[in-house]
């Protein structure tokens, strides 16, 4: 195959070509210049930010005939070698296939020979986390005094899984995020070079599809390019993404605005009609909302947040008719189902819970009266006495529930998620799941979990603070919020003529010998 995937045909040649990484190109390029060069780097960042391309960058850099010099000349044979991978001395090593001790080993060894082809050996390598703990120790020595021609580059994505000993050996160098603007623009040309033409809507929703990785956004405009030969317009973009357009959102919150419960689930509708995936719907909803907050916050600013500027007005104007506090809870509302959603088998009948949420039906005191409430009271004012005392305390029990923190609050039933609490709670600490099996639920409020335990032995071991902090542990995990948990010890009633008088008992021979004997007091006896 002669045909090559649009990354590697853009892949950076020079830190002049590095899009959005201008702090790590001036760090090495004045390293060279001041002939400072550390011998081993470590490059941390996002995946498809340009940390395997610098560091080739970096090695054509120091072994450049021209140099060792500021910027490769891609001309000498050295670069070209390099470039096309054909130079032994330059090595990029995958750590997640070649993760062991003996791996390392057999690199410790060749480390000591002197490069054949160029003038320093390079040795780059990637996932470097991957390493198993006596990888890392075997490349310890070799990382702190290298030969003096040998330079390490260590790329990883999640360098907080380094051993503080690699870390400290190396100068690392953290990779951002690519701007928006900078991958559009980068977008832009590709398009332009490859003779085609692109909607701008179109490449700001690949680009924030790619969510600041610049590989992946050109992944994604190479599956477009192969889906449409013509002009791509935004309509395209989304078939590939299985997405939707902005515009579902924006008439979802001008039906939120407009108290329209009906369009929103109507709305909802046309998407699952669609077969558009509910947990992608959701991010691009977050997603929404997020820049609604943006706009509401920094108003004209918000651009420079990363919101789109075709879209800056329109959003500008739905944010400051919602206001902060409503775009706030929407979130949160979202955030919820965002958790929910991706195991459910019924993921649009959470969207239609969230969206009654977002209306603000979640168990509070209607704002006005429906026709069915008003057709109900009508009948009730016809029924005999009896039947309407029967509505009356129908109504006063709906009072109480509507009025109920734990429905207010929209906090699910204990009760139905009890088992699976107990169940994960197994899995960590099968001594609290034992002591909870002995107890039963009481009361739930929102904030306190009340356990009820018959046995004194089982009440004083349940307030022991490793068992409740294990409970409070999983009770965090499936509520979404921290619980306080109250232990109450259950009264046993007992027969009046089981128990004997305390001065009978101090009269007895045989109590008293017995607490001379074992030094104790006499508290209270049972009967058999």
């Amino acid at each position: 195959m002669t045909y090559q995937a649009l990354y590697r045909q853009w892949r950076p040649q020079s830190f002049a070509e590095l899009v959005g990484q201008a702090h790590v190109s001036q760090t090495l390029q004045n390293a060279l210049v001041q002939g400072r060069l550390a011998h081993a780097y470590l490059f941390c960042g996002p995946r498809g930010t340009g940390k395997t391309s610098v560091a080739k960058i970096l090695a054509k850099a120091v072994n450049c005939e021209h140099g060792p010099a500021p910027e490769p000349c891609n001309q000498c044979p050295a670069c070209l070698g390099i470039q096309a991978g054909r130079v032994m001395d330059v090595q990029e090593i995958d750590a997640a296939s070649n993760r062991g001790i003996d791996e390392i080993r057999d690199l410790r060894d060749k480390v000591r020979y002197a490069p054949v082809e160029v003038r320093c050996k390079v040795y780059i390598i990637d996932e470097v986390h991957m390493l198993t703990a006596e990888a890392f120790n075997a490349l310890l020595k070799t990382l702190e005094e290298p030969p003096r021609q040998v330079l390490f580059v260590l790329a990883t994505t999640e360098p907080h899984k380094l051993p503080a000993t690699i870390i400290s050996r190396c100068q690392r160098l953290d990779f951002h995020l690519i701007e928006l603007t900078e991958i559009v623009d980068r977008l832009r040309k590709v398009v332009t070079e490859a003779g085609r033409e692109a909607e701008e809507q179109s490449l700001y929703r690949i680009a924030e599809e790619a969510d600041g990785g610049l590989r992946d956004a050109l992944s994604l405009l190479e599956q477009v390019l192969a889906y449409t030969p013509d002009s791509i317009a935004e309509e395209d973009v989304l078939a590939v993404l299985g997405a939707v357009s902005k515009d579902v959102f924006y008439e979802l919150t001008a039906a939120v605005l407009n108290a329209d419960l009906a369009q929103a689930l109507l709305l909802l509708q046309e998407v699952a009609a669609a077969g558009k995936d509910f947990h992608h719907f959701t991010l691009q909803a977050i997603s929404y909302y997020r820049d609604l907050m943006v706009a509401a916050a920094c108003q004209d600013d918000a651009a420079v947040l990363g919101v789109a500027a075709e879209w800056g007005q329109r959003l500008l104007q739905q944010a400051n008719l919602l206001g902060l506090a409503k775009i706030g809870r929407i979130l949160t509302i979202l955030h919820e189902l965002l958790t929910e959603i991706r195991w459910s088998p019924k993921p649009r009948l959470l969207w239609e819970l969230a969206v009654f949420r977002i209306f603000g039906y979640d168990g509070q005191t209607p704002q006005r009266n429906t026709p069915a409430a008003e057709t109900a009271a009508a009948a009730a004012a016809n029924l005999p006495a009896v039947r309407q005392e029967k509505v009356r305390r129908h109504e006063t029990a709906a009072a109480v529930v509507r009025e109920s923190p734990v429905v207010k609050k929209g906090i699910p039933k204990i009760t139905q998620l009890w088992p699976r609490i107990l169940q994960q709670l197994k899995k960590e600490d099968v001594k609290t799941y034992a002591l909870l099996l002995s107890g039963e639920l009481g009361s739930f409020d929102g904030k306190v979990l009340e356990l009820r335990f018959a046995s004194p032995f089982h009440y004083d071991m349940m307030k022991d603070k490793a068992n409740t902090q294990a409970l409070k542990k999983v009770l965090a995990r499936a509520l979404g919020a921290e619980v306080q948990i109250r232990c109450v010890l259950q009264k046993q009633d007992v027969p009046a003529a089981a128990v004997k008088n305390k001065t009978e008992i101090d009269q007895d021979d045989l109590v008293q010998s017995a607490v001379e004997l074992f030094q104790g007091k006499v508290i209270e006896e049972a009967g058999k």
